[in-house]
């Protein structure tokens, strides 16, 4: 079993809830979990299965590393490499 900070992950999920302007019963109801079920989980007293934190994951747009560890992607990064494998492949396209 995989252990997360009940705490932080609890006060990231029901941050992101409320951010996105959700209640509880439509975040529940989304996900097809109960509202006691997402209301423990909000309060650290239960927690998700792993297909319910990929689930939440999707639902919420952020990453599993966020949820768990509050870590974000660095965006410009990610950018970055992006453009740089695709030069890297138009110019091994142009060799062909």
């Amino acid at each position: 079993m995989y252990n997360i900070g009940e705490a932080d992950f609890a006060g990231r999920l029901k941050a992101l809830r409320k951010a996105r302007g959700k209640t509880q019963e439509k975040s529940a109801e989304e996900l097809n979990i109960s509202l006691e079920h997402l209301g423990n989980i909000e309060r650290g007293k239960g927690k998700p299965s792993l297909e319910l934190l990929v689930e939440i994951a999707l639902y919420f747009h952020v990453s599993t590393d966020y949820l768990l560890l509050g870590n974000e992607i660095d965006k410009d990064s990610v950018r970055r490499n992006l453009i740089e494998m695709a030069s890297h492949m138009m110019e091994l396209a142009s060799k062909l």
